[in-house]
């Protein structure tokens, strides 16, 4: 019974996760690409003071450092190939509960069927926020975008140091799981 439990928690926290958006230029070829540079501060950061703070740009630009060290690229404070910026927000999303009222009827003969259904919403809806993590990797040569990763984390109310810390770590791992492309 307790294993039944454990993979059905599974299979929910897993449909619950958000999938990476990912978009590049086809024509850039990231194997030539060896040195990047971070920039400290985002492009953009939303008003909201959970995220607005110079601990959680550090904890971004610490992560971005640590994942594309780890990938095998070399950080150059100047004339790096690469620039990667990014932005944080904050995105409030409606979720409702799933649950509704059924009300069916209909007839059936061996050549005919009529039916009729219809389902009425119970439940609450309640509003939630994500943090929505943006990387743009620029090539410094041309000074254009070539790639771009994006990925939304729900907030928990009641956050400390080491949630935040563990929020951005998985949204930077997860948004570069496959940086450069293939």
């Amino acid at each position: 019974m307790r294993i039944i439990n454990i993979v059905l928690v599974s299979l929910m926290l897993s449909a619950c996760a958000s999938s990476v958006n990912i978009d590049y230029d086809k024509g850039a070829n990231f194997k030539t690409f060896k040195t990047y540079n971070v920039e400290k501060t985002p492009v953009r950061v939303s008003v909201d003071t959970r995220i607005d703070s110079p601990f959680m740009q550090e904890r971004v630009a610490k992560e971005l450092d640590a994942v594309l060290t780890k990938k095998g690229f070399k950080y150059l404070k100047d004339n790096a190939e690469l620039a990667v910026k990014y932005y944080l927000d904050i995105r409030r999303e409606i979720e409702t509960d799933d649950s509704d009222v059924s009300v069916g009827f209909g007839t059936f003969s061996s050549h005919s069927a009529i039916g009729f259904g219809f389902a009425v919403p119970v439940g609450e809806a309640s509003s939630i926020d994500k943090l929505v993590l943006t990387i743009d990797v620029i090539s410094s040569k041309t000074d254009t975008l070539i790639w771009r990763g994006s990925l939304g984390y729900t907030l928990v109310d009641g956050a400390t140091p080491e949630t935040y810390s563990r929020l951005i770590k998985d949204l930077v791992s997860e948004i570069l799981e496959n940086f450069p492309p293939k």
